[in-house]
């Protein structure tokens, strides 16, 4: 399974994280400043690391979306067992797909998967990025 990553499907990954590095950079130096308009952070940039690291994350959601579509494999066939396969052994079983996310609904992390397992790590992943927000905004209002 590994031999088979292309590296254009970490391209989306790779410029989300250096954005939040890059905005990180601006929050730590005062180039960046975080409110909340309604229930949604707005991130207000006022140097080159903050910009920086705002165009980074854009630009990595457009190239994740952009390359989804590799993400994304055909189900395979059901294929009938083969003459040369004997009676006895039963056919190769392939993994099955496991998948989930995370959706905001304000403050509030919204997790869904295909699978218990699954659904809770994305609720880990969820309070994270929820601490991570409270964080920076405590950050901003401060003005650590």
């Amino acid at each position: 399974m590994g031999a088979d990553v292309r590296p254009i499907r970490l391209l989306g990954p790779v410029l989300i994280v250096a954005g939040v590095v890059a905005l990180a950079i601006g929050f730590l130096q005062g180039q960046a400043g975080l409110s909340l308009f309604l229930i949604f952070p707005v991130v207000t940039a006022t140097g080159g690391w903050s910009a920086l690291g705002i165009l980074l994350f854009i630009a990595g959601f457009f190239a994740l979306f952009l390359t989804l579509p590799s993400y994304v494999a055909e189900a395979p066939a059901p294929s009938e067992p083969s003459a040369a396969t004997p009676p006895g052994v039963p056919p190769p079983v392939t993994p099955t797909r496991r998948w989930g996310g995370v959706v905001f609904l304000g403050p509030i992390p919204v997790v869904f998967g295909s699978d218990a397992k699954v659904a809770r790590w994305m609720l880990v992943v969820g309070i994270l990025l929820f601490v991570g927000l409270v964080v920076l905004t405590v950050i901003s209002i401060w003005g650590i």
